[in-house]
């Protein structure tokens, strides 16, 4: 039997929309990109980069026009992903809004932003001390940092956080800062140069005391599909 699916009026009500949550290393901390909202609900409370996805609008289009929009971040992330949809109910007081998340990693020396279109503000701030969040926004942070630490297990995504060259102390603060704990520099080492994800650039940094060795991305290490 053929005709026109007619819908039901509540599936009309629902609103779509996309939430960012942008990491970077700054100072040997992950931080967060977060906005302050500049209009209700929520207003002047810290959120993620989000908004509603537009008409013949891809996803991953509309979080990058969320990203460089409400804030004066213009740089192509180094990765960016969906990770989860949250769909409850009541998580926006304006209605029936299902937000799909995306993570984005933005690249090595991202540190000034500044507030852009109807926001307040914009800062770089703790990942995993960060302000009391608009909407269900703690709980996208707190599954995207999830998400970023099952991601440092099965691929190389924390590469993404580096510039092409890197010491292994740089590339060992990266994992412990995502982590959030120490880890034994021994093991660490050991594990990461027996994966074959790294080779030596064949130059070294000066510093305090031996120079260190560099190291770059093995031609053959890429971050893995999802």
């Amino acid at each position: 039997m053929t005709g026109t699916l007619e819908l039901p009026p509540q599936a009309m009500q629902v609103g779509l929309a996309v939430d960012v949550a942008a990491f970077a290393m700054h100072a040997g901390e992950l931080r967060v990109l977060l906005v302050q909202r500049g209009a209700l609900p929520h207003a002047r409370d810290w959120a993620l980069p989000g908004g509603f996805v537009q008409g013949g609008e891809e996803l991953h289009e509309a979080a990058l026009r969320e990203l460089r929009t409400e804030t004066t971040v213009q740089l192509e992330p180094r990765h960016l992903e969906q990770f989860y949809t949250f769909g409850e109910v009541d998580r926006d007081p304006r209605g029936r809004i299902v937000s799909v998340a995306h993570l984005a990693v933005l690249p090595h020396g991202t540190v000034r932003v500044t507030a852009g279109g109807h926001t307040l503000g914009a800062a770089w701030l703790s990942a995993h001390q960060p302000p009391p969040l608009a909407f269900d926004h703690h709980l996208i942070l707190d599954r995207a940092i999830k998400r970023l630490q099952l991601r440092l297990e099965y691929a190389n995504l924390a590469l993404e956080f580096l510039p092409d060259t890197f010491t292994l102390p740089e590339l060992q603060g990266v994992y412990e800062a995502i982590l959030d704990r120490k880890l034994d520099k021994r093991n660490f080492r050991k594990r990461l140069l027996t994966q074959g994800i790294l080779t030596p650039s064949g130059e070294r940094r000066s510093g305090v005391g031996r120079p260190a060795q560099l190291y770059r991305r093995a031609k053959n290490a890429r971050v893995a599909a999802l």
